[in-house]
């Protein structure tokens, strides 16, 4: 599989991923798109460095009661996303 640099278009992605990837919220209405690296320390809209999350998970990251560590493709060609909650429970998802 081809890892290669495309912007994601965040309409198409939010209907792909139909839900919060933190909680079953699955109102599209409600969704965003998040970079995990963030944009001011060069993060883009790829596949790669984002996810759909609703407006309150959305709030809870950038309020720090979701931390996200990074997110990484498995050799065995699983997607990983490795985070902390609100409890600083550590979660590989």
């Amino acid at each position: 599989m081809s890892r290669k640099k495309r912007l994601v278009d965040k309409i198409e992605k939010k209907l792909i991923d139909k839900k919060c990837y933190f909680c079953p919220c699955d109102q599209y209405e409600l969704l965003d798109v998040h970079r995990i690296l963030e944009g001011c320390e060069g993060g883009e809209y790829t596949q790669y460095n984002t996810i759909s999350v609703c407006s309150n998970c959305h709030r809870k990251i950038h309020a720090g009661f979701i931390k996200i560590d990074r997110k990484y493709f498995t050799s065995n060609g699983v997607w990983v996303l490795h985070y902390f909650d609100e409890n600083d429970i550590e979660h590989y998802d």
